[in-house]
Formats: structure tokens, sequence, C-alpha cells
């Protein structure tokens, strides 16, 4: 019995010896390294069809940055295996990321320009003077805002509506959830609809002879898993409500999600229309630097209306606004 024991003790140290002496070779560090890094990677590349994955994948770009900058610090120290593997990442990563912005320019579409501007005000922001002087500077032809709460519905209308005639301002028990759209253009059968506890505005804007449908939204932000079915929720109403109008249509809002979500590339695919992006454009929260911000609001536009340019704008917020250039026939 004795002799047995000693046996298996002979037998568990010369495994243990095994497993040091694998470690200790350079090769076998690096695969193990490897390996560390490819398992956050596989969950940031897999489709987000859960409440934790679409947290996680929020922040591709970030991880993009990290992945190619350690592809770079591994080919300095002459690691070229890891350069590889995190090269490749960073490439798989880039891909997922740019695959639903639109880079092409479609300026065909029509000869009346229309400028539009999205922007979420943030509720608490106190900054009314500043925002409007910006906006009237900016002077968009269509204006979409979000978070407007009580003294923002007051002052948006004090300040605006001489130079936007037609508007319409829905206020919310929840102040965040208050919205509102002003424009220069007339506008046609405008409603607010009240979906899954949020405000929307629906309606149409005539360019000349022609009228563009127009869905102005705000899901609520997916920080609980209850939240996220709620905005899921949200956008499955729009998405049904873009299909049943015949015309040209702009969406836009705060969407509360990333362009690579699962569920922002099925609206987009179901609706069949275009996200006015031409690069990342975050927006979300200002107060990080540009690398740690993520794309959140937008713009979207169908296949008749072109798109010339659109960018984001700092002004007053924890959100950036974005103003697009769209061209239309106005017939």
């Amino acid at each position: 019995m004795h002799e047995q024991k000693l046996k298996y003790l002979l037998k568990t140290l010369l495994i243990a010896i095994r497993i040091y002496c694998w470690f200790r070779q350079k090769k076998n560090k690096e695969r193990l390294l490897a390996a560390f890094l490819l398992t956050p990677a596989l969950f940031m590349l897999i489709p987000s069809y859960t409440f934790g994955l679409t947290l996680l994948q929020s922040f591709l770009f970030q991880a993009m940055l990290v992945y190619g900058l350690l592809s770079v610090i591994w080919i300095i120290k002459h690691h070229y295996r890891l350069a590889g593997i995190n090269f490749i990442i960073y490439f798989l990563l880039l891909v997922k990321i740019s695959g639903p912005i639109n880079k092409t320019y479609r300026i065909d579409q029509g000869e009346e320009t229309l400028k539009v501007l999205q922007f979420n005000v943030l509720s608490v922001n106190d900054k009314y003077t500043e925002t409007i002087d910006r906006v009237i500077e900016l002077a968009p032809d269509f204006v979409s805002f979000q978070e407007v709460s009580h003294q923002w519905a007051e002052v948006l209308v004090t300040c605006l509506a001489q130079d936007y005639p037609y508007y319409k301002v829905v206020e919310h028990e929840d102040q965040g959830q208050g919205i509102a759209v002003f424009s220069k253009y007339p506008l046609q059968d405008v409603e607010e609809i009240h979906v899954t506890a949020t405000a929307n505005i629906t309606g149409k804007i005539l360019v000349g002879d022609e009228a563009i449908n127009f869905l102005a939204l705000h899901t609520k932000s997916p920080t609980t898993k209850l939240k996220w079915h709620n905005r899921n929720n949200h956008l499955k109403w729009a998405e049904d409500y873009v299909k049943e109008q015949p015309g040209e249509f702009l969406v836009l809002g705060d969407f509360n999600t990333v362009p690579w979500d699962n569920r922002m590339l099925s609206f987009q695919s179901s609706t069949e229309l275009t996200d006015s992006r031409k690069k990342l454009t975050p927006t979300y929260p200002t107060w990080n630097p540009f690398v740690a911000q993520i794309p959140i609001d937008y713009i979207l536009h169908s296949k008749g209306i072109g798109c010339d340019s659109l960018d984001a704008v700092r002004i007053t917020s924890d959100h950036k606004a974005i103003m697009g250039s769209f061209l239309v026939a106005g017939r």
C-alpha cells in the first residue's frame, strides 16, 4: 500500500514537472496568452442575441483599438504568433464595425436639399441660450429633439417658433422621454404615438410637392435586461410602422444601440433604411474622449433620399448632435 502511494506521488510529481517545463517554453507561453486573448474576442464577434452580449459589443470599437495596439506591441517584442492572432482579431472587429456603415455618397436622388439635425438635449441640461444659439447658427431645416423636459419644451417653443413655425412638442411624465420636432417646411399628418412608455412623433415633411414620412423616437437605455427587452420591442414597433407606410422615409432619434447590434441590423434590413453615417461618428458620452465614445444617435433614410454628408456636432449635452444634408426630389 505504501509503495502504491509512493508511485502515485512520483507520477503526480512527474506531471507537475512536465507542466512546469511546458510553461517555461516561450512558444507555449505565447499559445496560452493567445488562447486567453481569443476568448473575449469570440464573445465580441458572435451575433448579439442576448442582453450581456449587447452590452459587451457596444464597445467593439474600443476593443478593436486594443487588439490593434497589442499586435504592434507583440511585433516590437518579436512575438510574431501573438501579433498575427491579435491582428486577425483586429481585422475581424474592423469588418464587423464598418460593415453596417454606408461609406458611399448617394447625391443623385434629387435637387431639393434638406438639412436635418438630431439632438438629445439632456433633460437636466440648463444651457438653454447656448443650445438655442448653436441650433440657429447651424440652420437645419428640420430638427428632432429628445429628453425634452417641461423647461426645455417652453424654451424650444419660445425661441424657435419664429424660425421654425411648424413644430410638435410632446411632454412626458418621465422628463427623459419628452420629444419634439421643429421644421421650416410645412408638416402634415403629425401625430404622437406612445409605445413601451415612450413618446414618438410621426408625420410628413412637405418639401416642394413631395411629402416625406418621418418618425422621431427615443428608445430607453438598455441598462437592465427588462429595459433591453423594452428597447427591442420599441424598435420592432418602429420597424412595423415604417414598413406599413408608403413613400420615402426619415427615421431619426436616440436609438440607444450601436450600428452593429443585431437588433439594429435587423431593423435596417427589414425596413431597407440606410444609416446616414459615412464613418463611425460616435455621439455618446461627450465627457469621454473620442476613442471612448459610441454611436447611438441616428438619421436613417430610405432609398429615394440621397445623403450628401453627415457629421457630429458638439453642442451642450452628454450627446453630440448629428446633422446631415439630404437630397430629395421635391416633386
